[in-house]
């Protein structure tokens, strides 16, 4: 799949490296290469190794641009192999969108007329927008996969504490030699430099020699594509800031060779990798909304130097180092690889741990596919080890979907693909035209619940798709009624119950509900699912009622006034604030206010997003003024069935009998409430 291929020759760069190394430093050894790069088209055509999917290879030219992206299609990676062959499965690929963390399905357990319609996880892109899945796997790299996962965890996901441990870095570090007085080419070309340069004069791929040391690591020579400029890795990437002369010096090189017609300077990258401690950690941090990577210790870093100065020296050159301990391109580790949850994240096949449930229990549905699983340094190029652990993940994956399919009744207990609402469109203008209708509301409100002080971090789109009402109470506004609905996201901060933040997993909001019992009073009505990342889970119903009374003298008090229950849940209770049913487990109930002040309502006014923004106005003002003004009752249509009610019309009377111990009987008419003893 990978379609790697031997370089079929020894470029500059390379020749010198061989013969610095192997010739004068006996302590290294040369590493044989293959590339997933395509040099010889005819012939791979022949063997049809480069008939990947519906993706053709181009012949490599060996310009040295490969880090910045091959620009004459000769380099096979996943969007030719891969990706191609999803999409020819009939995959579905969307690009330009970041996930942001993965919960369960808070309905996952509920049926409705006998038929589950929820999958099983939900993957979101923001508070609000979300895809559901009854398999995710999840391979976006080290950082983006434990980042998702940390995510994930503080919204309730019950994960393994060794999550974000035991990073490597592969023992990378990259170096970078300038000024060399031995011809290197190691420098990209442009297409006018073609015709000038023969093949074999040419830098080559971005990696074309490689060499092993008996200390551990190996050295790999780097060609810097022209996209790079000069003082990249001159300047800012150095151990401090250089002099204003090396500042200057990417610029004066340009004009040697640009203006001047002068001989290019030789400059070369030097890659670096071995093996480290492994005991790097990634955490995630909450203000910035970034992770942060603490990076392990090398203890070969003296060793690395030493190396890289002798090569240095025996160029002729100048050394310019990273001024951070491991520059990696070849990060490792962070959802490990282990028997059970105390040793790591994710089993041998990929599957996560559930650490809310026995060591060895997993997440059903839910994998990692990627350089994170790997617990340890490799000391050389990783990509076909993460190739190969990938292709064993996807065996078992294979089977797990199979089986699911075999054991639960599709038809009845999964709903087909069409009927899961995708959220996300093919292309980001799609995107922009379906959320242009909607309206995009924040709201912060502050208050007591049980006395103890809460804060609600409110995110509201309005007019979404989803508009299920809350039960007894149902909008009353017809057509327009869906601007005043919509889905709520955010956080709740409650620290007398939780030190971090509860993170809103589900919630819906009606701006507009009337109950039957009360036609003229208007309610604004929240339902919001909470998760901490302790696992626990919690309801927060609040409404807003507004009544009619005292010519709307507590107009402002009502409407910007929330009456709070917050209640604790058992975790498979999740869709309790829509159905309203007392569940039997409740651990908690408390009972408070919240309110929004009108430098916050302002704020929220000032911050509406969405063409419907004004409508949205009007219409919740029209509510209001129906409300208190006009005082015109809201009516719920019921639903009768006549026909029933003709048919099996009340009975006229029942006659109940009762005999008594002393053989009396005592007969009594219900449709006139007489009763008489008979003897």
């Amino acid at each position: 799949m990978l379609g790697a291929q031997v370089i079929p020759a020894e470029f500059t760069n390379a020749q010198v490296m061989t013969q610095i190394l192997e010739e004068e430093i006996e302590d290294y050894k040369p590493d044989p290469i293959k590339l997933s790069i395509n040099f010889d088209r005819k012939e791979e055509e022949e063997e049809g190794h480069n008939l990947v999917g519906s993706k053709k290879l181009e012949s490599c030219l060996a310009c040295g641009n490969c880090l910045s992206g091959c620009p004459y299609n000769a380099k096979n990676s996943t969007d030719k192999n891969y990706l191609a062959l999803a999409v020819e499965a009939g995959c579905v690929v969307k690009a330009e969108i970041k996930v942001q963390y993965i919960v369960k399905d808070p309905g996952e357990d509920c049926l409705y007329k006998g038929k589950c319609h929820h999958r099983r996880w939900r993957v979101y892109f923001n508070d609000l927008e979300y895809i559901s899945s009854d398999f995710v796997v999840i391979s976006a790299g080290v950082l983006g996969t434990t980042e998702i996962l940390l995510k994930s965890q503080k919204r309730g996901l019950g994960l393994s504490d060794r999550l974000g441990l035991g990073i490597s870095c592969n023992g990378n570090n990259v170096a970078y030699v300038t000024r060399s007085k031995t011809p290197l080419r190691a420098y990209g070309l442009n297409k006018k430099q073609f015709s000038e340069v023969a093949f074999h004069n040419r830098p080559g791929p971005a990696i074309s020699a490689s060499f092993t040391s008996s200390s551990g690591f190996t050295i790999q020579s780097g060609v810097l594509p022209t996209s790079y400029p000069y003082l990249f890795l001159k300047g800012i990437a150095t151990y401090g800031w250089p002099t204003c002369y090396w500042f200057l010096h990417g610029l004066i090189d340009k004009l040697k060779c640009s203006i001047m017609g002068l001989e290019a300077i030789h400059d070369m990258i030097l890659n670096v990798m071995g093996y480290d401690a492994c005991d790097g950690r990634i955490t995630f941090d909450d203000d910035a909304e970034k992770v942060r990577i603490i990076p392990p210790n090398d203890p070969l870093l003296p060793k690395k130097i030493i190396a890289l100065q002798n090569i240095t020296r025996k160029l002729g050159g100048i050394l310019f180092m990273s001024c951070y301990r491991s520059t990696s391109v070849h990060l490792l580790g962070g959802c490990n690889a282990a028997s059970n949850a105390s040793l790591g994240v994710c089993n041998t096949n990929g599957q996560v741990f559930n650490q809310n449930a026995n060591q060895v229990t997993v997440h059903e549905g839910l994998y990692v596919s990627d350089a994170s699983l790997i617990p340890c340094s490799i000391g050389t190029n990783p990509c076909l080890t993460i190739t190969t652990l990938s292709e064993h993940i996807s065996q078992h994956l294979v089977d797990d979907v199979l089986n699911f399919k075999s054991t639960v009744r599709e038809k009845e207990c999964i709903e087909h693909a069409d009927e899961n609402v995708d959220s996300i469109p093919k292309t980001t203008k799609e995107h922009e035209n379906m959320f242009s209708d909607m309206v995009l509301v924040k709201e912060k409100m502050r208050g007591f619940i049980a006395g103890m002080p809460c804060t609600a971090h409110l995110i509201m789109n309005m007019n979404c798709r989803d508009n299920k009402g809350f039960g007894p109470e149902s909008s009353v506004i017809e057509d327009s009624s869906s601007l005043l609905k919509g889905k709520v996201g955010g956080y709740v901060i409650f620290k007398s119950v939780e030190k971090e933040k509860l993170f809103i997993l589900d919630g819906k909001v009606d701006l507009c509900a009337v109950n039957s019992r009360t036609p003229y009073t208007q309610y604004m009505h929240y339902g919001l699912t909470l998760a901490s990342s302790s696992g626990s889970k919690y309801i927060l119903e609040g409404k807003k009622v507004m009544n009619p009374f005292l010519l709307a003298s507590h107009a402002w008090q009502e409407s910007t006034t929330m009456h709070v229950t917050f209640r604790k849940i058992e975790n498979n209770d999740g869709k309790a604030h829509i159905q309203h049913n007392n569940s039997g487990d409740e651990l908690l109930s408390l009972q408070g206010e919240l309110r929004i002040s009108i430098f916050q309502l302002l704020r929220s006014v000032v911050g509406l997003k969405g063409k419907h923004r004004s409508k949205f106005i009007c219409l919740l003002l029209q509510s209001l003024w129906r409300t208190y003004f006009l005082q015109v009752p809201r009516y719920i249509k019921e639903e009768f069935n006549s026909p029933e009610v003709e048919q099996v019309p009340y009975p006229p009377y029942i006659l109940h009998s009762l005999n008594t111990g002393k053989l009396t009987t005592v007969k009594m008419d219900q449709s006139t409430f007489m009763y008489y003893l008979v003897n």
